[in-house]
C-alpha cells in the first residue's frame, strides 16, 4: 500500500494534452495546484505541494508546461517514506508513472531514443496513434523519479 498518495494522471489524460488549456485542465481535474511561473514564463503545477520559502516547495509530482509551444513534462516520485525507512523497494504497481508507461508500451509504437540537449537524459520515445498532440511521448527514470515528456515534432 503506498504511504503517500499520488495524483492519478492516466494514459488517457496524457494523450489529451494538445494545448496549454488542455494541460491546465488535466492538472486541475487531477487535483494538482498552480505553483509558479518561472523567469522564462513556463508554468509549474504540483500535487499536494508542501510550501517552503527557504528550501523550495516540495511535491510527489510536478508538471511543467512551456510558455511557447506545446512542450510539457510530468514527474512522479517512485519511492515512499515507508519503503525507504525499511530499506525495501517501493511498490510502484499503482504509481501513475508506471501505469502510464505500461500503457504507452502496450498501445503505442517505439520511435527512438531522444537525448535532451541540456541535461543529456535519454528518453525512450513512442508514437501514439490515440494522442491529440503533435510529436512523441518519452519516458525515463532518474534518482527515483519517473519523467514523462512531450517532444514536439521538430
Amino acid at each position: 500500500i503506498p504511504f503517500i498518495s499520488i495524483g492519478q494522471i492516466t494514459f488517457k489524460d496524457i494523450m489529451s494534452i494538445s494545448s496549454l488549456d488542455q494541460f491546465k485542465r488535466v492538472m486541475i481535474e487531477n487535483n494538482y495546484e498552480f505553483d509558479s511561473i518561472d523567469k522564462d514564463g513556463d508554468i509549474l503545477y504540483g500535487f499536494n505541494i508542501a510550501k517552503d520559502s527557504i528550501k523550495g516547495n516540495k511535491s510527489t509530482s510536478w508538471a511543467w508546461h512551456s510558455k511557447t509551444g506545446n512542450r510539457w513534462s510530468v514527474s512522479f516520485t517512485r519511492s515512499n517514506l515507508l519503503s525507504e525507512w525499511l530499506g525495501a523497494e517501493a511498490d510502484n504497481s499503482e504509481n501513475s508513472y508506471d501505469l502510464i508507461v505500461k500503457d504507452i508500451k502496450e498501445k503505442c509504437k517505439f520511435y527512438k531514443i531522444i537525448t535532451t540537449k541540456i541535461s543529456k537524459d535519454d528518453f525512450s520515445c513512442y508514437s501514439c496513434a490515440s494522442s491529440t498532440y503533435k510529436g512523441k511521448i518519452g519516458f525515463m527514470i532518474r534518482e527515483k523519479t519517473g519523467f514523462i515528456k512531450h517532444f514536439p515534432e521538430e
